[in-house]
């Protein structure tokens, strides 16, 4: 069974710089393989691209991320339109 492709969409809540570098210093570990971070414009402030087995490794990983940073996350499931 191939890993899951989850998109997470984060806004800032406090800390700032230090958020910033925990981000630009993420890697993949354990289940998680992160694809890439990004810092974008416009209603949110970045983006974590990442594959998990299953959804709970999923939810561990955003919940220990946005602890960390104390963004607000919003994760998606991203499914690739060849397999619809």
């Amino acid at each position: 069974m191939r890993d899951v492709l989850f998109i997470t969409l984060m806004k800032p809540k406090g800390k700032g710089t230090n958020a910033v570098e925990y981000l630009k210093q993420l890697k993949s570990k354990g289940a998680i393989k992160i694809i890439n971070v990004y810092f974008t414009f416009g209603r949110y402030d970045g983006v974590i691209i990442f594959e998990a087995p299953n959804e709970e490794e999923a939810i561990k990983f955003v919940m220990e991320t946005g602890f960390a940073t104390q963004y607000t996350m919003e994760t998606l499931v991203a499914v690739s339109a060849e397999k619809l």
